[in-house]
């Protein structure tokens, strides 16, 4: 079965007026791509991406999905999915396969899996061998912006929802606010909820192993990103520094990224961004590659895809996810989330 048709869709959106916010940035959210693939002109596969900020990156990622990417996919043969994602890494190795190249392939990756599942009836997950049908999830809720009282209503909501973990951001610029904002959380949660830290990369190495060192004593389950993503030499320093396990890999791209921290002993959780890798097929790999090295599996975002992927790996420990909403079609129940029965990245049958 041939793909013949590759469709892109911008969506673009107006920033947000009062704009979610981490220790090293706003993301006021500026829109969309969407890629439809069809095969044979029957059955149609979705990829998506999103974009927290800079207002002109839907249209450059547009670009070059059908100036450059397009050619090389329609044609290609759905059952070669993998062959497929090697064309692409070749064809952008010239100028770089990282940021929005990368963040196109992912696109069209998970296009490529959502259209074979649908033709094989089946969900990836059971495409690629599933190992389990629940993942334990997480609620990332507490962002910089939230005063005391609104983390601790969307806390306690959290709970109220079945979430047994909680992710907020710390790097305030002083560890005095980064206790208040941890201890407020806790009062809220209980001893029971798992409590994880991100500080999006805002610190220096010292000053994320001196905060660290307190987020271990206040029992914080892990310490995410403290320090810039291409820091190797640092998180290497960080994770024999700590008792507290080292989350990173959203910003890192493809799984030889992945690979050299894990050879370095850079990390204690994988934690990978199904845009920034270059979609499912890498996502899988990094995911076993992790799994080589005994180092756990949690996901940057969450989604059907996410879940697809995390099901069938044994090292998977944790979703990301928000908040869910009245018509959410995720469900958790004690803590974990349900993986999708619909086929491709579908979430029901």
């Amino acid at each position: 079965m041939k793909i013949t048709r590759l469709e892109t869709v911008v969506r673009r959106s107006k920033p947000a007026t009062n704009p979610i916010r981490d220790a090293l940035q706003a993301l006021p959210g500026s829109g969309s791509v969407t890629v439809t693939l069809h095969a044979d002109d029957e059955i149609a596969g979705i990829g998506d991406v999103s974009f927290g900020r800079i207002a002109g990156a839907p249209d450059a990622l547009a670009a070059i999905i059908e100036h450059e990417l397009k050619p090389l996919v329609i044609g290609s043969d759905l059952g070669m999915i993998r062959q497929t994602h090697l064309a692409l890494l070749r064809e952008t190795e010239y100028h770089g396969s990282s940021g929005l190249t990368m963040m196109a392939i992912a696109a069209i990756d998970t296009a490529l899996w959502d259209c074979l599942g649908k033709v094989r009836k089946a969900p990836c997950w059971q495409l690629w061998g599933g190992a389990r049908d629940r993942i334990p999830a997480y609620a990332m809720v507490g962002w910089l912006n939230y005063d005391d009282s609104e983390v601790r209503r969307i806390c306690d909501k959290a709970v109220q929802q079945g979430f047994r973990a909680v992710k907020i951001k710390v790097g305030y610029p002083t560890l005095a606010e980064d206790i208040r904002r941890v201890k407020t959380v806790r009062d809220a949660v209980g001893p029971d909820i798992r409590l994880m830290v991100d500080a999006n990369q805002s610190l220096t190495t010292a000053e994320a192993i001196r905060r660290g060192r307190t987020f271990q004593d206040l029992a914080c389950y892990w310490w995410e990103e403290p320090i810039p993503a291409d820091d190797i030499d640092g998180y290497a320093e960080l994770t024999h520094a700590l008792d507290i396990p080292i989350a990173t890999g959203e910003n890192l791209y493809t799984r030889t990224d992945f690979a050299r921290f894990l050879k370095h002993d850079a990390l204690d959780i994988v934690q990978p961004d199904l845009r920034r890798a270059g979609g499912p097929t890498a996502l899988l790999e990094i995911g076993f590659l992790a799994d080589a090295f005994r180092r756990p599996y949690a996901s940057h975002g969450g989604g059907p895809v996410q879940l697809n992927i995390m099901a069938c790996l044994p090292n998977a420990i944790y979703l990301e996810t928000g908040l869910l909403g009245p018509n959410s079609p995720l469900k958790v129940i004690d803590g974990c989330a349900i993986v999708p029965t619909g086929p491709g990245f579908s979430w029901d049958q």
